[in-house]
């Protein structure tokens, strides 16, 4: 068995959106949208019966006739079923020495060496493809998908004009023109366009969850079915999984939603909401600890400035108080080490959110820890100097401390009232400082028990 790469045609289409999407209805036949008023609901593809390619040339009128055509099939299950071999690679390399003018093998030695990480060769062979075989869209998939991989959208746009006038009813290319009305949030026509390249009954990579994220929140089940049916074939691909995850929880079944999240989650804890989605179904299913470091993750998205509540940090706020100190210590020790691992940075704002977490709940040296962060990212944070002077005055004890943060926040911000109420108190308490015994007590017997020790 070969190794298997991730490459242009095997992967996501990653490129930013074109700018034609409305230019499609213009040239489109009436018949790709279907029947007016909307799409309709999928019928169970079951119950659809095989379809036969009018768009392909019959085997016998080919190079090299039945035999090659047989030897084409049991690749394209190879390539199906993700188990090419090299013997299979070797094979169509032969092929094509010896049948130089059939199209077939040229597009399918194009899938293969895409599906073995050698992109260019495989742009190559589609060229040849699309110029011997005319009337097959395919190759012109394989070079639009390539196009499009490399960023080309002027390049693409123009192919994908010309192809829609060549293949007006070809899955592959209506494939693209869904896609390309989703990224420009086109939902009525992209559900209409996918709708009619799945009904056509060919496999297209990808073709059914690009149609079940439509359906994800209007009809759960749909989505789900769809979402499975490319798990089948990808069990790892990325956009199924978030897929069926969302149709379930739509649905309800947050705790069956845990296992496609789980597998989310561990390709990228940063890629779209999957930290949200599975912190909020471990959270539901009583799974603290488990979901301790996509709250982390969770907090990073949202907290990009210092403002009012979050709903990260209000979740995480109920997980940590549901763990031990030792264990909330540990997860975020790890989770630090994971994005330097990753040089993924967390802005300021994460500390100081963070700090206010173990702040209200009593984990002093934690909190200090990151409002230490946060002060050395931006050492003129209001709200982290603020939060600086009551963690001193309030578990330190350390007033002096606090009075010159309390001091610099005022400088800062000087109509806040908290931080001047808390200024001129402060003042008024190192004012008072050598005549106030009790004070003095019960700070000496704190200090003694070790109940001051924020480092």
């Amino acid at each position: 068995m070969i190794r298997h790469k991730r490459s242009a045609i095997a992967s996501d289409i990653t490129a930013s959106t074109l700018p034609f999407a409305l230019a499609f209805a213009l040239f489109l036949p009436i018949a790709a949208y279907g029947e007016a008023g909307g799409a309709k609901v999928l019928s169970n593809p079951d119950e659809e019966s095989a379809p036969v390619r009018k768009d392909e040339l019959p085997d016998k009128e080919l190079p090299g006739g039945v035999v090659v055509g047989t030897a084409l099939r049991r690749i394209q299950g190879e390539l199906d079923n993700r188990a090419l071999t090299q013997a299979s690679q070797a094979e169509l390399e032969s092929l094509a020495a010896k049948y130089p003018n059939n199209y077939k093998i040229h597009l399918y030695y194009g899938l293969v060496l895409d599906e073995v990480g050698l992109p260019e060769q495989a742009m190559s062979e589609f060229e040849l493809a699309d110029k011997l075989g005319p009337k097959d869209p395919r190759a012109t998939a394989g070079i639009m998908n390539h196009i499009l991989a490399r960023g080309d959208n002027a390049a693409a746009a123009e192919l994908l004009n010309k192809a829609l006038k060549r293949f007006p009813d070809s899955p592959e290319i209506l494939f693209f023109m869904g896609k390309n009305f989703k990224e420009h949030r086109h939902w009525a026509e992209a559900q209409m366009v996918l709708n009619r390249a799945y009904k056509a009954g060919y496999k297209v990579k990808h073709l059914p969850v690009e149609l079940g994220e439509l359906y994800q929140e209007t009809a759960p089940e749909i989505a789900l079915k769809l979402a499975n049916e490319d798990l089948a074939q990808y069990p790892d691909y990325h956009l199924s999984l978030q897929v069926k995850a969302i149709a379930l929880m739509s649905m309800g079944q947050y705790k069956a939603a845990i296992e496609p999240l789980s597998k989310l989650y561990k390709q990228s804890p940063s890629f779209n909401r999957s930290a949200e989605f599975y912190l909020r179904c471990l959270f539901w299913d009583g799974r603290y600890h488990d979901a301790l470091n996509p709250g982390f993750y969770f907090l990073g998205k949202e907290a990009h400035t210092i403002g009012g509540p979050l709903v990260s940090a209000e979740v995480l706020g109920k997980v940590i108080s549901s763990l031990p100190t030792k264990d909330v210590e540990q997860q975020l020790a790890q989770f630090y080490e994971q994005l330097k691992k990753d040089k993924i940075m967390v802005k300021p704002a994460f500390h100081y959110y963070l700090a206010n977490i173990f702040y209200d709940q009593g984990k002093g040296k934690l909190a200090k820890s990151e409002i230490d962060k946060l002060l050395q990212s931006d050492p003129k944070s209001v709200e982290g100097l603020y939060l600086y002077g009551q963690l001193q005055e309030n578990y330190a004890r350390n007033y002096a401390e606090a009075l010159r943060a309390y001091e610099m926040a005022h400088a800062l911000s000087p109509f806040n009232m908290a931080i001047d109420k808390a200024y001129i108190r402060m003042e008024e308490k190192q004012a008072m400082r050598t005549s106030d015994w009790a004070s003095a007590l019960r700070d000496w017997i704190d200090n003694l028990l070790g109940r001051t020790k924020l480092d």
